[in-house]
């Protein structure tokens, strides 16, 4: 049943931002006052709120009473932090009405933003962090939430885990709650995520040491337990989680899946640090269907592989798939010769075989520059595109370029063209997306970098093909003060996108009680709210046209 609730957060009646109708080009345009407290949206789009902060996911749900966090409350709500990481379609329901699941991550919580007494809740926390599964439908000619989904649930630092692949039951993951180290408790630091063409959700956990640290204190090998690719299935609520050992242990940022020649799965990685490295699986076999059910070892078998630039060319280093090297991860990739990109990010897998990667940027670089990490000191970020030989993701090789390099225009060194009227600039790409036209939706998180740019994070929309609008951003959204783009997803009719207004408010000396905004609700007792949104054209149509 859809509830008041579903239809008040779906749309602006609810939480609308007062400048919801205006254009991002006349308010951009305004470079004495870029970072605005309230989010812009460009002329003929709309702007929808669909689930924020505390919003129930779970139909068990309480109240949410930011003032009063308990850690039931956290385990069935939506989560402090948010990203956007898979649409996907579920099978037609007898009445005939359009419906999606929307997967969304929860990496981290900031106790000073998050809670009235700027201190560390360990309980609380862990409900608050994981994933969220939520069950949308099309009423009133824009998607809404349904309160009470089936399909619904959360994933928190507590739920159960299964391990598989080579090295699950290796002595390295046991402890002395899981003697056999073929069960994990908790999916840690997911950041991105993407949905796999046989109906399943991948999550890509990052290093979560920090939070094992404060929450669980020094249990052994307990580190070895997250940093996996965890996969599940969104139709079933009461599915347990993968964590596939085939993949690697390493702290990850984002993944995405592409198809080889031969119809076999290519997943691609990207490691969450300043140097990371751009990594690739390559399954044992093609899908058995469509079927989550039918594919559930999928993943269990193949080769993972490292990238390393030659010149122009990227090439693929196999690595061991000894339990070690998988654990190991980054040390068998250092062996292996890989080339660490700057910062690398978000992932998009276009249909042609050509890979995307968003490199938000690393300014302590060490000097040493190759043809896709071309500055010394690289401020900005860039994206990276990469095309695979044959087109075949499977390939040994691939050759690859610099799509856009950030930075002000003004300067010398960035090459990023802009469409006529936006008045700000790339900065930090984070997170991508391919539409259908092949065109490339853009997200950016500069975090701390926000205050030296003085622009808003933002998505841009690029051109990729040749021709004179290859690497030309038009600015879509732009976000409220010190919040980042948490992923970008199209519906599969590509006209909605929805994304996640991340962590708003939370800079530098701000906290709970002195937000640098209260966006989207801008009341005075009400903290700001991480949001997931949906950005549609006013008058219908694709988005970007």
């Amino acid at each position: 049943m859809l509830t008041r609730r579903a239809l008040l957060a779906s749309g602006a009646a609810a939480v609308a931002a007062p400048a919801f109708a205006q254009s991002i080009v006349s308010d951009v345009a305004d470079v004495s006052q870029p970072v605005m407290l309230d989010d812009r949206i460009a002329r003929g789009y709309r702007r929808d709120v669909l689930i924020r902060w505390g919003d129930r996911v779970a139909f068990d749900a309480p109240a949410w009473n930011p003032n009063v966090p308990t850690p039931e409350g956290a385990a069935t709500q939506f989560g402090w932090d948010a990203r956007v990481v898979a649409i996907l379609r579920p099978p037609p329901a007898a009445d005939n009405v359009p419906r999606l699941i929307l997967a969304a991550t929860h990496a981290r919580v900031d106790p000073a933003m998050a809670f009235p007494s700027l201190r560390p809740m360990p309980a609380v926390e862990q409900g608050m962090v994981g994933a969220s599964v939520i069950n949308l439908m099309w009423a009133g000619g824009r998607w809404v939430v349904v309160d009470g989904g089936f399909q619904a649930r959360r994933i928190t630092a507590t739920t159960l885990c299964r391990f598989a692949g080579p090295a699950a039951g290796h002595a390295r993951l046991r402890t002395a709650e899981d003697p056999a180290g073929r069960a994990a408790r908790g999916v840690l630091r997911a950041e991105g995520g993407c949905a796999t063409p046989w109906g399943t959700l991948l999550l890509a956990e990052g290093d979560a040491t920090a939070e094992l640290a404060a929450w669980r204190g020094g249990v052994a090998n307990e580190t070895n337990r997250f940093g996996w690719l965890v996969e599940v299935n969104p139709l079933d609520p009461t599915s347990v989680p993968v964590k596939h050992t085939a993949l690697g242990r390493f702290a990850k940022d984002d993944v995405t899946v592409a198809r080889a020649a031969d119809g076999r799965p290519v997943v691609y990685l990207s490691e969450a640090r300043r140097d990371g490295f751009l990594y690739r699986f390559v399954a044992a076999r093609a899908p058995d269907g469509e079927g989550a059910e039918a594919n559930t070892t999928l993943l269990d078998e193949g080769q993972l592989a490292v990238a390393r630039v030659e010149n122009a060319m990227l090439r693929w280093r196999p690595l061991p798939a000894t339990p070690d090297a998988l654990i190991d991860t980054r040390a068998a990739a250092e062996a292996a010769g890989a080339t660490p990109f700057d910062a690398p990010a978000g992932l998009a897998a276009h249909p042609d075989g050509r890979l995307f990667l968003a490199c938000r940027g690393n300014p302590q670089r060490d000097g040493r520059t190759d043809a896709l990490n071309p500055r010394a000191v690289n401020s900005f970020g860039h994206v990276v595109e990469i095309t695979p030989a044959n087109g075949d993701p499977a390939a040994e090789t691939a050759s690859g370029a610099v799509l856009i390099l950030g930075g002000d225009p003004r300067q010398p060194g960035a090459t990023a063209r802009y469409g006529a009227g936006t008045q700000v600039w790339l900065a930090a790409p984070a997170v991508l997306e391919v539409d259908p036209r092949g065109r490339l939706l853009i997200g950016t998180a500069q975090g701390a970098l926000q205050r030296t740019t003085g622009i808003a994070d933002g998505i841009y929309l690029c051109g990729t093909a040749p021709g004179a609008q290859r690497g030309v951003l038009n600015l879509l959204y732009a976000a409220p003060r010190a919040a980042r783009i948490g992923g970008v997803r199209l519906s599969p009719d590509a006209e909605t996108l929805f994304s996640a207004v991340r962590t708003p408010g939370a800079e530098d000396e701000a906290d709970f009680t002195r937000p640098a905004t209260r966006w989207p609700a801008f009341e005075p007792a009400v903290p700001p709210r991480s949001t997931v949104i949906a950005i549609a054209r006013a008058a219908g149509g694709a988005i970007g046209g």
